[in-house]
């Protein structure tokens, strides 16, 4: 474990990120979380959980947090890879109790693959406005395969449900784990995909910064400059 991870980091961390409303959980927990394990850090993932919960006054809101902090690592996992996805997944579900342990899907898998791709459609509409037709074709033109999964699978299954996440902090989380990723051109589309999706600039610049912030502290070292949020 880094020496960095800290209970001061982490209330730095929360400051960064625009005071919520009382009751509502702060994004920076989830974009943490998910900087951690996109970093390949994520024994640091539960320790997210144990800060971010102590305020909490009820498990209901506690199993809230840890449903945020599990949906966005499950829809990073698509982005910086499976493998680091289900190390945070398994940290963060041994350091939790019983009564805070989802033991059913939170998604409809009954879902159709049409439907998916119908809802998907409209998801990676949103997210990418007027780019939307160039990426998707862009997309398709250099693997068929590959964007039929991405709008069915990826945005129609994975990054569409919003019971836990909302559109907005999907992006976030998409956001976090392209930055520790290294991967500038994607974390552009998804900085103005997180405005799209109902952020305001001060919301995303907290959520760029964040992500900065943990992966440096995971050890992450960038080759490329990492972009700015754009006006």
């Amino acid at each position: 474990m880094s020496e960095g991870i800290t209970p001061e980091l982490f209330a730095r961390l929360e400051s960064l990120y625009p005071q919520p409303q009382e009751g509502e959980i702060s994004p920076w927990s989830f974009v943490a979380a998910t900087a951690f394990s996109a970093s390949n850090l994520p024994e640091a993932v539960p320790l997210v959980f144990q800060y971010a919960s102590k305020d909490l006054k009820s498990d209901e809101h506690r199993l809230l947090l840890a449903r945020k902090l599990k949906d966005a690592i499950f829809k990073s996992g698509l982005l910086s890879g499976f493998p680091k996805a289900i190390n945070a997944l398994a940290k963060l579900h041994t350091a939790l109790p019983e009564s805070l342990r989802d033991v059913k899907a939170l998604r409809d898998v009954s879902m159709s693959t049409e439907e998916l791709h119908r809802i998907g459609q409209e998801h990676f509409t949103r997210t990418y406005g007027e780019t939307a037709d160039s990426v998707q074709a862009f997309l398709r033109e250099i693997s068929p395969d590959f964007e039929h999964f991405s709008t069915t699978f990826a945005y129609g299954y994975t990054y569409s449900f919003s019971q836990v996440l909302t559109a907005a902090d999907t992006s976030f989380a998409m956001v976090a784990a392209l930055i520790a990723s290294d991967t500038p051109p994607q974390i552009e589309w998804h900085l103005r995909g997180a405005m799209r999706n109902g952020a305001s600039r001060v919301e995303v610049i907290a959520v760029r910064d964040i992500s900065i912030e943990v992966a440096k502290v995971a050890g992450v070292v960038w080759k490329n400059q990492i972009p700015e949020v754009p006006t």
